[in-house]
């Protein structure tokens, strides 16, 4: 006994130790060498050996420098104390705000070693660069990027230049530092190969010339509209007006050029063309639709507490004769499987989720939403149809479209001032954005735009769902114009596919719609689930560490409600061994897919515990 006791003890001591080396690998210490008056950096060269010496401006003349990246206190503390006995004597250990960062997309290009002659000739060809640092260790990453995909879009490009080992993953911007001219003698300031951001390229060559018919057509529409108007609009004389709290209007800077250079984010300025008539709609290729989504392939290797309570539920039940380790293994799946086809609850509630109809996109066709919903899809048509239509989501779009496209244009300046005052004229709801819609705008970046098409849709009569396309196209971008805010209007975004498309989902949504005891979900709650499973789907985000916290709270509740229900009768036991193998089969499915997406498994398990509440919570309250 005493042997067994001594054992426990061990393997105890060993998982703590383990578990606090976890929680000690991020180099979450820097040390600041100083405060310096125009720094240069061959001042540093000594130190060089020691850790990367990196700088951060602080006034127009004063910066402050700093050595390495440190995973504790400790060891920062004994870097600057070597500083003070080389004369550096304000140096101290500063502890960067990981807790306060976000996780964003990089690409890991190369790892050197302090000391080592780094390539930044080379190296800056492939864009922004930031260095991570951990003791002696150097890692170059090139970013950020507003998505995953986007990133692996441009890895190719960057293994092109020698980075064969080049890899995608997320990281906390906390602990990037970013790589400027102080860093590489000056190569950083030269201009990158490789652009930030080519997402969009193949998009924009293809509807070029439905953008320039779209232009004139608009222009000779607002020809005729003044010609047939009893009154002329009244436009301030301002060509670019007031500022606004909830907007930033650029003003275009004095160059040569008649027109501002400026075009949205990620998208390469149109070269001005000579006077030609424009080509025909029908010259435009039609797009390809998204690829349909893939289900994300389980890890073996990867121990967590879903696995872990779906072998002990199938242990119990009978199917899984294996060790609860928390590895979703082929025996843990293999119990799945033999489970789903002879539980006669699972098997009943299989057959109802074939008959239960998942939400869809579907619109009456040639509605403001089916156009909407179509705008990549047949633009020639689509535009014409927005054309002939006077709702202002329709105009919106058109100057969105536009504006893709082209660029900043007079266009699209008036079909969005147009559309914000028609869409806010009579509209006396409480809960509308804090804008002023009497203002005239100009837009010199998508973020605004989509910002305003965000008021648009909200102050709109005719409620229209935000398109998925418009997140898979701009996914950064449209997430921050369309994240959930206190006092919505009712805004909601589509069903974007992916989850709903797993067998898993079904069946887990089916059950929890059976067990709501108020019948069907109603439409406010129902918009809400959706907009969030949708923008978990679309440009997920890591929780914070209260974020996570609080979701694990809302799962142990929901499970103590489930069982103390359970335990009221044999029947209702028998269910809820069912809804247990389907839900924590669907978190398993929500982590791996977080996972693919580039979070650790931590971040992934706080991601999935978001998706499952936003699936089945509204249905489950009542257990609490």
């Amino acid at each position: 006994m005493k042997c067994k006791n001594r054992l426990f003890s061990l393997a105890f001591f060993l998982l703590t130790v383990s578990l606090l080396a976890a929680q000690n690998d991020v180099p979450q210490y820097t040390v600041q060498i100083g405060s310096f008056v125009n720094p240069k950096p061959a001042d540093f060269n000594q130190l060089r050996s020691t850790g990367f010496v990196y700088a951060r401006e602080r006034t127009s003349n004063h910066t402050d420098v700093f050595i390495g990246g440190y995973t504790t206190e400790r060891e920062a503390e004994k870097v600057a104390d070597m500083l003070k006995t080389q004369g550096y004597d304000n140096a101290f250990v500063s502890n960067l705000n990981v807790d306060g960062g976000q996780s964003v997309t990089i690409i890991q290009i190369i790892t050197v070693r302090a000391g080592d002659k780094i390539d930044w000739e080379t190296l800056t060809q492939a864009g922004q660069l930031f260095v991570l640092l951990n003791g002696n260790q150097i890692k170059i990453v090139a970013g950020n990027f507003s998505d995953v995909a986007t990133a692996k879009a441009q890895l190719p490009n960057i293994q092109k230049l020698g980075f064969k080992d080049a890899f995608v993953k997320n990281v906390n911007n906390a602990l990037l530092h970013e790589v400027t001219d102080f860093e590489t003698g000056g190569t950083a300031s030269k201009k990158p190969l490789i652009p930030l951001d080519f997402a969009e390229k193949a998009e924009q060559q293809k509807a070029q010339e439905i953008a320039a018919a779209a232009a004139k057509k608009a222009e000779e529409q607002k020809a005729a509209e003044k010609k047939d108007a009893e009154k002329p609009t009244e436009i301030k004389k301002e060509e670019v007006p007031t500022t606004y709290e909830d907007v930033v209007v650029i003003a275009p800077s004095a160059s040569k050029q008649k027109e501002p250079k400026l075009v949205a984010k990620g998208i390469e300025p149109v070269a001005a063309k000579k006077e030609e008539p424009a080509a025909k709609a029908t010259a435009v290729k039609e797009e390809t639709p998204a690829p349909k989504f893939t289900m994300p392939e389980i890890r073996p290797d990867v121990k967590r507490t879903s696995a872990l309570e779906l072998q002990k539920v199938l242990k119990a039940e009978g199917s899984y004769k294996g060790s609860l380790d928390g590895y979703y293994g082929k025996g843990t799946r293999a119990s799945y499987d033999y489970a789903l086809a002879t539980n006669r609850q699972l098997q009943k509630y299989r057959i109802l989720a074939r008959h239960l109809s998942t939400p869809d996109n579907n619109a009456p066709k040639g509605s403001l939403q089916d156009n909407i919903n179509n705008l990549w899809n047949s633009p020639s048509t689509v535009i014409e149809r927005l054309e002939a239509s006077k709702a202002p989501l329709a105009k919106a779009y058109r100057a969105y479209f536009l504006f893709v496209n082209n660029g900043p244009s007079k266009d699209v300046n008036t079909l969005m001032n147009e559309a914000i005052k028609a869409a806010f004229a009579n509209n006396k709801a409480v809960n509308l954005p804090k804008f002023d819609y009497t203002a005239t705008y100009a837009y010199y970046d998508l973020d605004q735009l989509l910002t305003h098409l965000r008021y648009i849709h909200e102050a709109s009569a005719e409620k229209v769902a935000v398109p998925c396309w418009l997140f898979r196209k701009h996914s950064t971008t449209a997430m921050k114009a369309f994240e959930p805010k206190s006092g919505d209007s009712g805004i909601t975004l589509q069903n974007c596919g992916g989850f709903w498309e797993w067998e898993e989902v079904q069946l887990l949504n089916a059950m929890a719609q059976d067990l709501n005891g108020q019948g069907q979900l109603s439409e406010a709650k129902f918009a809400d689930s959706q907009s969030e499973l949708s923008r978990l789907f679309l440009a997920p985000k890591a929780l914070s560490t209260e974020e996570r916290k609080a979701l694990e709270d809302w799962n142990a509740k929901v499970w103590a409600g489930i069982d103390a229900w359970a335990s009221r009768d044999p029947m209702l036991a028998e269910l809820a061994t069912a809804l247990k193998i389907s839900y924590y089969q669907t978190e398993v499915l929500f982590e791996d897919y977080f996972m693919d997406e580039g979070f650790d498994a931590k971040e992934a398990k706080g991601l999935g515990l978001a998706a499952l509440k936003a699936l089945v919570g509204a249905q489950v309250e009542r257990f609490f």
